[in-house]
């Protein structure tokens, strides 16, 4: 999109956004399309929180159930992978934490990251027809433009064994700093939507689409697999990734059987990357 034409968009859809913008996601309506589901039981909807998974986590710690949903309407200090600060604008996205205790067991956990990745990018295609990407680990990419990020964290406390998965979804955000607008988007700029994008209808259409993406975690994960690899931004693409021990260099060449990365070193190795602190394409 050019320049010139994006401003003019930004400009139509300013004088949209004052009559059809919500400052705030519905939390009755979250509740009641989720009663007796198996992620819902409680959904809470804060006007600001620190971090919504530092929230889960807190709440995790002192038994909460599995499928607890934590939403904040702005935070004041997100977090990504790295300690990274996940900044978005007050009501604009989704920012998102759903406690969990699978009953899958313990080693099988990190394939939640790759499952979420999945059921944020069947979402965003089902409800806006953009073709979103997952760049491995734990980002989806519009275009080359990054529009959510995950941050699964597992603990083990009083109350046994509990993953936070935290999701940060750009929804309604239409400007983000000069820095950032290298690097981000939002549904809202890469649609042709004319007013703001309705983030209720897409909280419970992501948490209804992960519980069914999460029933796949053992026995049908090679399906998950296939439509991960389907939609890969990385793979055949020249990388560097930084590791435990050091950055390394080569073709992103497949993922294995746990949704880990497959890498074809420039020095002729293969090495299999089971995380990287971070990624990005050289050639």
């Amino acid at each position: 999109m050019s320049a010139a034409r994006l401003q003019l968009r930004r400009q139509y859809l300013e004088a949209q956004m004052a009559a059809n913008f919500s400052t705030a996601i519905d939390q009755r309506r979250v509740a009641s399309a989720l009663a007796g589901q198996g992620l819902g039981c409680e959904v809470q909807v804060h006007d600001e929180l620190v971090s919504t998974n530092n929230f889960a986590r807190e709440l995790g710690n002192t038994g909460y159930p599995h499928g607890l949903v934590i939403i904040a309407e702005s935070q004041t200090a997100g977090r990504g992978r790295r300690e990274n600060r996940w900044q978005a604008e007050m009501g604009r996205d989704i920012l998102m934490s759903v406690l969990l205790r699978p009953a899958a067991s313990l080693p099988f956990w990190p394939r939640i990251t790759t499952i979420a990745a999945l059921s944020l990018c069947k979402v965003i295609e089902t409800t806006t027809r953009l073709n979103a990407k997952i760049k491995w680990p734990n980002d989806v990419y519009l275009g080359d433009l990054k529009v959510a990020g995950i941050l699964a964290e597992t603990f083990i406390g009083s109350s046994g064994a509990f993953m936070v998965l935290g999701i940060g979804l750009n929804v309604n955000t239409e400007r983000f700093t000069d820095e950032l607008s290298a690097v981000a988007t939002s549904l809202l700029i890469e649609s042709d939507a004319k007013a703001a994008l309705d983030r209720t209808g897409i909280v419970i259409t992501l948490l209804k689409q992960l519980a069914l993406d999460m029933d796949k975690m053992e026995g049908l994960f090679s399906d998950v697999i296939l439509e991960v690899r389907a939609r890969s931004w990385l793979l055949g693409r020249q990388i560097e990734a930084r590791i435990q021990s050091g950055p390394v260099r080569g073709i992103a060449a497949d993922l294995n059987e746990e949704g880990h990365l497959i890498l074809r070193g420039d020095d002729g190795l293969t090495r299999v990357l089971t995380s990287a602190e971070h990624v990005r394409v050289v050639s």
